[in-house]
């Protein structure tokens, strides 16, 4: 039993949009993922590459056949330029691992969807046959599940999927069984961390049975002070019952960095001020920054503009720069050739930040 200050009621899960106020974008992103397999093939880590083959075309097939599905793009993940699997990653469009072990796996992008608010993609041959997800920009567990939920229906007019009365969808990993469904969070923490609390909530959020990952999730580092959150196990619960927990589950993680938040105001902690304004001034001066110090440095910075100890910038989105600063957005967006060298790109990823977040020439 999840034991959390936010009971698991029926009306939180009703709330499609939480007050901005209260979020404060400490949850920058929501998504759920249905993992599906097809009846009569073996999971995609037994299964040999014609096999693979046969499942991608059947799910591009389908995908062709269904006037309601006709905005999505099929890619084979093998024959995309790695510059473009790179850019798949960094947007959460497809996993780190499917980037890496691209054998028979693809992808389907409803690139109408696609922006900073939502994205829509089906993963295919990943770790189940099909992994449809929908990622919001906010706080919108609701919002994300009705959509993935949507194209699940669709398709399974069409596909048979793999199910038991005893266990319900089967999945290759035992902890997806049941719904299939999981529900991940990107949180931005920077007052747990700096106030060193963040061990103890990671000690929590396992207990509670949810998983904690870096921004990329499985095996990734913590970069920027964010976290992924998502519900452990789907066996023996229903989607509703998933949904519940997980809304009450981010209501507690906003209120305690919120709370946090308050207390390093009022107590005007000098190790605090002083990483924001290394920070800032990091921002503000540097020539060059890689991705991940500029993830670093930004967290930082919209820490100090929320608490008043910087003023003279921009209230930013966070969520929207870290879509664009990435090497492979700058490489591929803003027309660079993939030969731009690594100076050429930071400086790049410098002048984008300066223009967003400073106010004007020093």
């Amino acid at each position: 039993m999840v034991n959390l200050k936010h009971p698991l009621r029926k009306d939180l899960v009703k709330k499609r949009e939480i007050k901005k106020e209260n979020n404060n974008r400490i949850i920058l992103t929501t998504r759920a993922r249905i993992a599906r397999n097809l009846s009569n093939y073996k999971f995609e880590s037994t299964n040999n590459i014609e096999e693979k083959i046969r499942i991608l075309n059947i799910v591009k097939e389908t995908f062709g056949s269904n006037r309601e599905l006709k905005n999505y793009k099929f890619f084979i993940i093998n024959r995309l330029p790695k510059i473009q699997r790179n850019m798949l990653v960094e947007k959460h469009l497809i996993s780190p691992e499917m980037g890496k072990k691209m054998n028979g796996k693809g992808v389907l992008i409803d690139f109408n969807s696609c922006n900073f608010k939502r994205s829509v993609s089906i993963l295919i041959n990943e770790e189940d046959h099909l992994r449809i997800q929908c990622i919001t920009n906010d706080f919108d567990i609701m919002g994300s599940y009705n959509e993935a939920m949507k194209i699940e229906k669709k398709l399974e007019r069409n596909l048979n999927f793999a199910y038991s009365n005893d266990l319900g969808y089967l999945t290759a990993c035992p902890t997806n069984l049941g719904t299939g469904l999981r529900i991940s969070i990107i949180a931005h923490l920077p007052c747990l961390v700096i106030t060193s609390k963040i061990e103890k909530f990671i000690e929590k959020i396992i207990k509670i049975g949810c998983s904690i990952r870096g921004y990329f999730g499985e095996d990734s580092e913590v970069i920027g002070n964010l976290f992924q959150i998502s519900n452990q196990i789907s066996l023996g619960k229903s989607e509703n019952e998933i949904i519940e927990e997980m809304t009450a589950i981010c209501l507690n993680i906003i209120e305690e960095e919120n709370s946090i938040k308050e207390e390093i105001k009022e107590k005007k902690y000098v190790n605090v001020e002083d990483s924001i304004l290394r920070s800032y001034g990091m921002l503000k001066y540097a020539k060059l920054l890689s991705c991940e110090e500029a993830l670093e440095f930004l967290s930082m910075v919209k820490l100090g503009y929320d608490i008043n100890i910087i003023k003279d910038i921009k209230n930013f989105d966070f969520y929207e720069l870290i879509n664009i600063i990435g090497d492979s957005h700058i490489i591929t967006n803003l027309g660079k050739s993939k030969s731009t060298s690594k100076n050429d790109v930071e400086i790049i990823r410098v002048n984008l930040i300066k223009e967003k977040i400073l106010e004007g020439p020093d």
